[in-house]
């Protein structure tokens, strides 16, 4: 029977297209202990860029990626062109404010 975690941490992406990658690998880091947490990663800025292309992204166990519209929007970089499995939320701070709201630990990459 799987666990149902008991906390959710908000990795921010959003200075390099690396930051995309440190996060990934942050979050296998906390996936690998025994916090038992979900995570989501939440990229705007110059970091989108480092979201788009065909390759997958290799999400660890309970990791959601999301894009920010309006970041996406302000850089010109199509929806479209994000890789698979990366979602979107219309803005990264209402974002990440809803989830230490509800919350979620922040952490910037």
């Amino acid at each position: 029977m799987t666990e149902v975690p008991t906390g959710s941490v908000i990795l921010h992406a959003s200075d390099d297209p690396a930051d995309v990658q440190r996060a990934l690998d942050a979050a296998a880091g906390l996936q690998a202990t025994e916090l038992n947490v979900t995570v989501r990663i939440i990229v705007n800025g110059a970091a989108l860029a480092g979201l788009t292309g065909d390759k997958p992204v290799e999400a660890p166990k309970q990791t959601q990626i999301a894009a920010c519209r309006v970041g996406l929007e302000r850089r010109g970089i199509d929806p479209d062109t994000l890789r698979p499995e990366v979602t979107s939320v219309p803005s990264a701070v209402t974002a990440i404010v809803q989830a230490q709201l509800a919350g979620a630990a922040y952490i910037r990459i």
